[in-house]
């Protein structure tokens, strides 16, 4: 009865393989270094791309985050100013009488 026919599964050659972070990282190092390293051609290549573009976390993307973190500050300090001087003296009262015609 080929209608009912259940096929089997088809497995899958999976090879446990140990990983070891230390390791790739010091061979990341040793390939940055210019030194011999067991990483392929492909792996040094995107590591250079990496390097090159910058995409790697640096001291840049710190400046970066100070530079960002005063600008707000700065920003924040100017909405303040602004806010004080039109809602907290009397010029806001004028600007409201004024409208309302009195």
């Amino acid at each position: 009865m080929g209608f009912f026919y259940k096929h089997k599964p088809r497995g899958f050659n999976y090879i446990p393989r140990y990983y070891d972070p230390q390791k790739e990282e010091w061979e990341k190092k040793k390939a940055e270094a210019g030194m011999d390293s067991s990483l392929s051609h492909e792996e040094q290549l995107r590591l250079e791309m990496r390097r090159k573009w910058g995409t790697q976390k640096d001291e840049d993307n710190s400046a970066d985050r100070r530079y960002k973190t005063i600008r707000a500050v700065i920003i924040g300090a100017v909405v303040l100013v602004a806010f004080y001087y039109i809602f907290c003296t009397p010029m806001f009262t004028r600007i409201v009488e004024g409208l309302m015609g009195q």
